[in-house]
C-alpha cells in the first residue's frame, strides 16, 4: 500500500467580484485534499483536509487584504498582513467527500471563506496600539508548518511495500501525538480570533477544546483566564492565570493578565510587581508601560503614571499619548485592557 501523503489540490474563485478594495465582503473557495496513509484515521484526515483549505484560504485573503488602499497606506509586515487576514475571515464548510486515491482514501473538503473588510482602518490601528504581530497566530501558523512536515517526514518514513510489514507502533504513537498538537493549536487559534472579536462564549469553548486535546497550552489556559476576566468572572480567571504561569513563567502576557486581575480586585499593590515582572520580560511592549500607568494611577502615584505613559507614548502607542492629554486637563484616564500581549 501506498503511504498517504498530502495534496494540495486547491480551487480557488472568488464569487463576489473581482479582488477590488471596494468589493466588501469577499467570498473565495478554498479545497484541501489528505490522502490517508497507514497511520491515519478518518477523523485524521478529514481534519488535516480541513487545516489545509483553511490555510489556502488564509493566503488567499492575505492577498485581498494587502491590495486593500487602507492596508497601504499603513507599514505593516507579511505577518502582520496575514494576523489581520485572519481577523476578518470567517469560514464556513460546503462540502466534504470521500474518494480512492489509487489505493488509498482521500478526504477533500471545500469551505467558503468570507473576508469581512469593513472597518479595517481601525482593525489597523488596534493591531498597532495592542501589539498583535507574531505573538498570537502567526506564531501558531509557524508551529502548525513545522509539525506538518514532522508529519509528513513521518509517513515518508513509513512506506510499507506490497505485502511487507504494518507500522511500527512507536511510529503510530508519534503520528497521534503531532496530530494532536496541530488539532490543539488549530482551536487555539480560533479561541484567539473569538477573544478579539468579544465572542467570549466562542473563546471559551475553543480555548477549552485545545486544552482536552492539551493539557499543557499554556496559550488556552491564560485565553480563558482573558475571557473570565472580562466578563468578571475573576476568581475563575485567577484560577485559569495561575495555571498558565505555572506552565509558562516566562510569559510576560500571563504577568499582565494576573496583574489586571488582582488590579480589577482592587488590590494594586500586590498587581505592581507581577506589572514589573512582565515589563522586564518584554521591555519592548509599549502596552504593558501603559497597563503599568494605570496601577499607578490607582496607587495615586502621578508621576510614576505619566513617566510610564511618556514612555509608551514615544514607543509609538498612541493612545498613551491621549492619556498624556487627560492627565494634563485634569481628567482620570484609564489603564487600558487586558488579555492581550
Amino acid at each position: 500500500m501506498k503511504t498517504g501523503m498530502i495534496l494540495l489540490v486547491i480551487t480557488l474563485a472568488v464569487l463576489c467580484g473581482t479582488l477590488s478594495p471596494a468589493a466588501e465582503p469577499t467570498v473565495v473557495t478554498a479545497e484541501g485534499k489528505y490522502v490517508m496513509g497507514d497511520l491515519d484515521s478518518k477523523k485524521d484526515a478529514r481534519m488535516l483536509a480541513l487545516m489545509e483549505a483553511k490555510r489556502i484560504a488564509l493566503e488567499k485573503a492575505g492577498t485581498y487584504v494587502e491590495s486593500s488602499t487602507e492596508v497601504k497606506n499603513f507599514s505593516l509586515t507579511k505577518d502582520q498582513i496575514n494576523t489581520l487576514a485572519a481577523g476578518v475571515m470567517s469560514v464556513d464548510i460546503l462540502k466534504e467527500d470521500w474518494t480512492m486515491s489509487g489505493q488509498n482514501m482521500m478526504a477533500t473538503i471545500v469551505i467558503r471563506a468570507t473576508i469581512q473588510t469593513a472597518n479595517l482602518r481601525n482593525r489597523i490601528t488596534a493591531m498597532h496600539d495592542e501589539e498583535k504581530t507574531l505573538d498570537d497566530s502567526g506564531e501558531i501558523r509557524k508551529q502548525l508548518a513545522a509539525l506538518q512536515k514532522e508529519l509528513a517526514d513521518l509517513k515518508a518514513a513509513q512506506t510499507v511495500p506490497s505485502g511487507g510489514k504494518a507500522a511500527a507502533p512507536d511510529s503510530k504513537g508519534k503520528h497521534d501525538v503531532i496530530v494532536t498538537k496541530m488539532s490543539a493549536l488549530d482551536r487555539l487559534e480560533e479561541g484567539n480570533k473569538a477573544l478579539e472579536a468579544g465572542q467570549w462564549d466562542q473563546a471559551l469553548a475553543a480555548f477549552g477544546d485545545a486544552i482536552a486535546l492539551d493539557a499543557s497550552l499554556a496559550d488556552a489556559h491564560a485565553g480563558q483566564a482573558a475571557v473570565f476576566l472580562q466578563t468578571g468572572r475573576k476568581a475563575e480567571a485567577m484560577q485559569k492565570i495561575d495555571q498558565a504561569l505555572k506552565l509558562d513563567p516566562r510569559s510576560a502576557r500571563n504577568y499582565a493578565i494576573k496583574a489586571q486581575i488582582l488590579r480589577s480586585q482592587g488590590k494594586s499593590e500586590q498587581a505592581l510587581p507581577l506589572m514589573n515582572k512582565a515589563i522586564e520580560l518584554k521591555p519592548q511592549s509599549s502596552k504593558l508601560y501603559a497597563m503599568r500607568a494605570g496601577i499607578f494611577r490607582m496607587l495615586k502615584r502621578r508621576e510614576a503614571a505619566i513617566e510610564d505613559l511618556t514612555r509608551a507614548c514615544g514607543m509609538g502607542n498612541p493612545k498613551a499619548c491621549e492619556q498624556i492629554d487627560k492627565f494634563k486637563r485634569g481628567a482620570s484616564p484609564s489603564g487600558g485592557r487586558s488579555g492581550n500581549r
